[in-house]
C-alpha cells in the first residue's frame, strides 16, 4: 500500500511524457543516492528503503510512494515537492 499516491493529467505525447519522467527519476536518483530503472511504462525508484512507481499513460501520470517507518514524519514535505514536480514536468502546455 502506498503512503502517497497523486495522479495528474497531461497533454504531452508519449515520449515527452516518458522523457521527463526519466529527468524527474535522475534528479531523484541524483539527489538521493538512488537507482532508478523502466519496467515497460513504469519508471520503478528506490532509494534509502523508499520505493516510487512512477507511470504514465496518453492522459495521466501516477505517482505511487511507499515510505520506510522513518520517512513517514516528513510525509507532507514529500507530498508538496511531488506537487511542485508535477508542475515542473508534466504540467499543461
Amino acid at each position: 500500500m502506498s503512503d502517497i499516491s497523486m495522479t495528474r493529467a497531461h497533454e504531452l505525447d508519449s515520449e515527452q511524457a516518458r522523457a521527463n519522467i526519466e529527468k524527474l527519476a535522475d534528479k531523484l536518483a541524483e539527489r538521493l543516492g538512488g537507482s532508478w530503472s523502466w519496467q515497460g511504462d513504469t519508471a520503478i525508484c528506490e532509494s534509502r528503503g523508499v520505493r516510487a512507481r512512477v507511470e504514465y499513460d496518453a492522459s495521466s501520470i501516477s505517482i505511487d510512494v511507499v515510505l520506510p517507518r522513518a520517512f513517514r514524519p516528513f510525509r507532507r514535505r514529500l507530498e508538496s515537492k511531488i506537487e511542485e514536480s508535477f508542475e515542473r514536468y508534466f504540467r499543461r502546455p
